[in-house]
């Protein structure tokens, strides 16, 4: 039964939507080279393991996905990493994405390795605030990606490094 209510998508919602988005894409874009596994249990902070069939290396994702900007002028859109599951040691990464229903509008692929010096740390989290403008050059410009291709290229190399 369908009623009058106005509904909207919670945060859980948009998350778990996300994380199955980013994992079907990755398949398409590397012509299955890349195989996505979802932990049993995410509560360390890995909502996804991408494995390469082809080097046979493991890269552990932590991925946030956003449905809107927080600010439309900047196009900007904030991601939280919570401390208390932050790891930067064994090739993690964050991949933040905002989409459009099911498309990718712009996703960052961002090495934990780096995120602590880039993200702001106040609080419980490390903040993520970039820009999803193709003409933006803040700091998050070099891990931002417009299609899930050269998503897969920076995974890829992500492998070797």
């Amino acid at each position: 039964m369908i009623t009058d209510q106005t509904h909207a998508l919670t945060t859980t919602q948009i998350g778990a939507m996300g994380e199955s988005l980013a994992a079907t894409q990755l398949v398409l874009a590397s012509q299955g080279r890349l195989a996505p596994f979802k932990p049993y249990a995410d509560d360390d902070g890995i909502d996804l393991l991408i494995y390469d069939k082809a080097s046979r290396s493991v890269v552990p994702l932590q991925v946030k996905s956003r449905m809107k900007v927080d600010n439309e002028k900047a196009q900007t859109v904030q991601f939280d990493v919570r401390k208390a599951t932050f790891a930067e040691e064994g090739g993690s990464h964050l991949l933040a994405q905002l989409l459009s229903g099911s498309d990718l509008v712009c996703a960052w692929l961002i090495p934990m390795s780096v995120l602590k010096g880039l993200g702001n740390g106040r609080g419980s989290k490390y903040s993520v605030v970039a820009s999803a403008k193709v003409t933006s050059e803040d700091k998050f410009a070099a891990y931002r990606y417009f299609n899930h291709e050269d998503l897969v290229g920076a995974l890829i190399s992500a492998f070797s490094g």
